[in-house]
């Protein structure tokens, strides 16, 4: 399977909203994604395609002058999970902190989703904090999780 990485443009907002619903309790909605895309000069999300079909997304914010490289958002559409695709993602942002010589990146976590915490710390995150009560929907805390980059440097 072949994935296709792209820049989320607008007239992608259909399919993103359709995978937004479907993976979260409280998904956001497209007025937020266009003030993101739109209006969020600190802001880029990328589209995942497979066969020209948008099966996943993420998200991420430029912070502290490029120093943080922040995931804001991670999704899949169910039926291409488990197939590498949120990992693809996150490694492309994380290729992207290495190249801007960002210090880390880091993200947030329900602390209840253990599949995801899973996949993070595979990936070189580690728990970095807790926020209590950082979910709307639930009240249900988030773990910061955080990859430091560019050691070696």
């Amino acid at each position: 399977m072949e994935i296709y990485l792209d820049v989320m443009k607008e007239d992608d907002l259909g399919c993103v909203l359709k995978i937004e619903k479907e993976c979260f309790s409280n998904p956001w909605n497209v007025k937020f994604f266009r003030e993101e895309l739109i209006h969020n000069t600190f802001a880029m999300y990328l589209t995942a395609k497979v066969d020209k079909m948008i099966v996943g997304y993420v998200g991420c914010w430029f912070k502290n002058h490029v120093k943080e490289i922040h995931v804001v958002n991670l999704a899949v559409k169910s039926l291409y999970r488990k197939k590498g695709i949120g990992t693809y993602l996150i490694e492309e942002i994380i290729d992207m902190a290495q190249n801007l010589k960002a210090d880390y990146v880091t993200l947030e976590v329900r602390v209840t989703n253990k599949k995801a915490i899973k996949l993070y710390k595979e990936l070189g995150f580690y728990e970095a904090g807790l926020t209590p009560d950082y979910y709307l929907d639930n009240k249900e805390d988030a773990l910061l999780m955080k990859k430091e980059l560019n050691k070696d440097d």
